[in-house]
C-alpha cells in the first residue's frame, strides 16, 4: 500500500505553491499584522510584496532572500518534511510553532492524555484538530529531526548562508571540501577561513530554525489539501463502476455565525489613567470552513474612533493578536468541524481617548483564502 507521502508525491504533483506571505508568517519572520499592513500598502502602490517589506524595514535583505529561497523549495509534503533537522521536539511544541493549534487546545489534549492515556497525535485527530494526513506529515517531520532520514540539501546551514548572501558558492565548496577531512561543523570551518564572522553563523542558524518552522507549516497545509484531494479521488473511483458518473466541484465556503457580541465599549477615567480597557468574553463566534488552506478572520472598523485607541489585542485565538484601529485579519487553520471561539479584547488607549460609552468599534467576518 502506498504511504500518504507517496500518494501526495505521485498523484497530486501540482500542489499550490506557498505564497511569500505564508512563508514569512509561518516562519515568524513577520507577524500577521505586519503582513496585513504590507498587503494594504501593496494594494495602494502595486509594488511587489518583498519590495514593500524592505522599504518599510519590516525585513532585511537576508531574511527576504532566505524566505524566497525556501518558497521555491516547498512544493510538496516531501519537500517540506525533508527540511526538518536538529533535535527531536514534541508534537505539541511543533504544532504551536506552526500556529496550527492554540495553547489552550494543546493543554486540553494533554489533560485528556494524562487522564485516559493514548498518543497525543491520535487525541488531536479525534478532537478534530488534525487530520490523519496532517498527523502523518508531522510524524515524518519528527523522523527527520531524529536524524533517521537525510536533511534536504537546500536547508543545510551552508546553503542558507549562500542563499541569504552571507557567503559565495565558492567559499561553501571550499569549506565542504575541508570538512571531508575533519569533524568540524561547516560554520566553524567558514569562520576559521575568514569567510564569515561568528555572528553571521549565529544569524544563519536563526534563519535555519525559522525556515524549518515555515516548512512545517507548509507540510501541514499540503497534507490537509492532499487529504481533501485524495478523498475526492476516492469518491470519483467509487462512482466509476456505475453506468452514470456524476462529478462536481465543491466551492470554497467559509461561514461565520455570531452567537454573542458586546454592543458598546465603555471607557472610564480609571481606564484612561491605566492606559487600556479590558473587555473579556466580548465576542463568541462559530466558524464553518471547508477550504483546506484555512480562512481569514477579519476585523473591520464600523465606527470612527479617531485617536481613541492605538491598537487592540485580541485574546482567544491561541495567541494574542494585535489589530490596528483600521482593522486587520488573522489567518486561521483548517478544521473539519465547526470551531467556536470566545474572544476577549484589550484596547490600548490613545492620547485622544475620552471617558464615555461608544458603539462597538469592529465587526467580525470570515472569508476563505
Amino acid at each position: 500500500m502506498e504511504s500518504f507521502q507517496e500518494v501526495v508525491e505521485s498523484k497530486w504533483e501540482t500542489l499550490p505553491r506557498r505564497r511569500l506571505g505564508q512563508v514569512l508568517v509561518g516562519g515568524d519572520f513577520l507577524s500577521s499584522d505586519a503582513l496585513d499592513d504590507a498587503l494594504r500598502e501593496q494594494k495602494r502602490t502595486r509594488e511587489r510584496l518583498g519590495e514593500i517589506l524592505l522599504r518599510t524595514g519590516a525585513l532585511d535583505t537576508a531574511d527576504l532572500s532566505a524566505a524566497r529561497y525556501t518558497q521555491t523549495a516547498l512544493r510538496s509534503v516531501g519537500d517540506a518534511v525533508r527540511a526538518a533537522g536538529g533535535d527531536r521536539r514534541p508534537l505539541g511544541e511543533l504544532l504551536l510553532d506552526a500556529k496550527r493549534i492554540g495553547a489552550g487546545q494543546l493543554d486540553a489534549a494533554l489533560i485528556e492524555q494524562r487522564r485516559a492515556g493514548g498518543k497525543l497525535g491520535e487525541i488531536l485527530v479525534r478532537r478534530g484538530l488534525l487530520t490523519s494526513g496532517e498527523l502523518e506529515a508531522l510524524l515524518s517531520f519528527q523522523l527527520h529531526q531524529n536524524g533517521r532520514a537525510p536533511l534536504s540539501e537546500r536547508f543545510r546551514l551552508g546553503e542558507i548562508l549562500v542563499a541569504s548572501g552571507q557567503i559565495s558558492r565558492e567559499q561553501l565548496d571550499r569549506a565542504l571540501a575541508r570538512q571531508k577531512t575533519t569533524k568540524k561543523k561547516i560554520g566553524e570551518l567558514l569562520v576559521e577561513a575568514g569567510d564569515v564572522q561568528s555572528h553571521q553563523v549565529t544569524r544563519g542558524l536563526t534563519l535555519q530554525r525559522k525556515l524549518m518552522t515555515a516548512a512545517l507549516a507548509a507540510a501541514l497545509s499540503f497534507a490537509t489539501a492532499a487529504s481533501v484531494h485524495a478523498g475526492r479521488n476516492n469518491s470519483a473511483a467509487h462512482s466509476s463502476s456505475a453506468r452514470i458518473t456524476v462529478t462536481a466541484t465543491i466551492a470554497d465556503r467559509t461561514m461565520l455565525r455570531i452567537d454573542h457580541q458586546a454592543a458598546t465599549l465603555v471607557i472610564t477615567d480609571a481606564d484612561i489613567s491605566r492606559g487600556y480597557v479590558d473587555v473579556p468574553a466580548a465576542s463568541r463566534v462559530e466558524v464553518r470552513n471547508n477550504n483546506p488552506q484555512g480562512y481569514l478572520l477579519v476585523f473591520q472598523p464600523v465606527d470612527r474612533t479617531g485617536g481613541m485607541f492605538r491598537e487592540v489585542r485580541v485574546q482567544g485565538l491561541g495567541r494574542e493578536v494585535e489589530i490596528r484601529p483600521g482593522g486587520g485579519f488573522v489567518p486561521q487553520p483548517y478544521a473539519r468541524i465547526p470551531v467556536t471561539m470566545e474572544l476577549g479584547y484589550r484596547f490600548v488607549l490613545g492620547k485622544d481617548a475620552l471617558p464615555g460609552t461608544y458603539a462597538w468599534p469592529f465587526s467580525i467576518s470570515a472569508r476563505p483564502f
